[in-house]
């Protein structure tokens, strides 16, 4: 297991906010299916499972000490 970090925009917070989490998942696309159950479009764009509208600006893997 692979170590990710996410950074998104959320459309129902104020338009500066970012979000970041961190998360355990074999690939980038496991770890983006952990905020959009969806596949998001090509500009990144996808739905939470809330139905909240979510753009996908980063997923950066981390470095694990193994």
């Amino acid at each position: 297991m692979k170590k990710y970090e996410i950074i998104y925009r959320h459309f129902d917070m104020h338009p500066d906010y970012r979000g970041y989490t961190l998360r355990w998942a074999r690939d980038e696309k496991q770890a983006v299916g952990f905020i959009c159950p969806t596949k998001p479009d090509k500009q990144g764009f996808g739905r939470t499972k809330k139905g909240a509208r979510v753009q996908i600006l980063e997923v950066n893997e981390i470095p694990t000490a193994e």
